[in-house]
């Protein structure tokens, strides 16, 4: 697991903009991502995904570690840590090694802690084109 240090201190390779608006089938990326405004679609990230306050996703969502403050409509898997912030709005199913949840987080859906790690490394959804997250 990473240490609290390197999550902080690790810049992502892709940032999508407050204000900018994606709809792509799908995400995939080695490197971490940040996400400001709207993407529909699903997230598959190797590195760290931050999902910011005024983020809004619509899709399935899966990452090696979560900071999760923003709206997610779609199943999120997690393969270390979760992170929901106060202000995260959950509507759907998560799963995660260890789950971190602020007070004020607002989950509506199923929650499953531990083993997910030790699952093989798949893919959020494998339907149509990808969009490569990029240095």
């Amino acid at each position: 697991m990473l240490s609290k240090k390197n999550r902080q201190d690790e810049t992502p390779s892709t940032v999508i903009g407050k204000g900018v608006s994606l709809e792509a089938a799908r995400m995939t990326g080695q490197e971490s991502v940040r996400i400001d405004g709207t993407f529909k679609g699903d997230i598959d990230i190797a590195g760290t995904l931050v999902l910011g306050e005024e983020c809004c996703v619509t899709g399935d969502v899966h990452a090696r570690y979560i900071i999760a403050a923003g709206r997610v409509n779609g199943h999120m898997r997690c393969d270390t840590v979760l992170h929901m912030a106060s202000t995260a709005r959950i509507v759907g199913d998560v799963e995660a090694q260890s789950l971190i949840v602020d007070e004020g987080t607002q989950i509506n859906g199923t929650y499953k802690i531990g083993d997910t790690a030790d699952k093989p490394r798949q893919p959020a959804s494998a339907k149509g084109p990808e969009t490569q997250a990029h240095k």
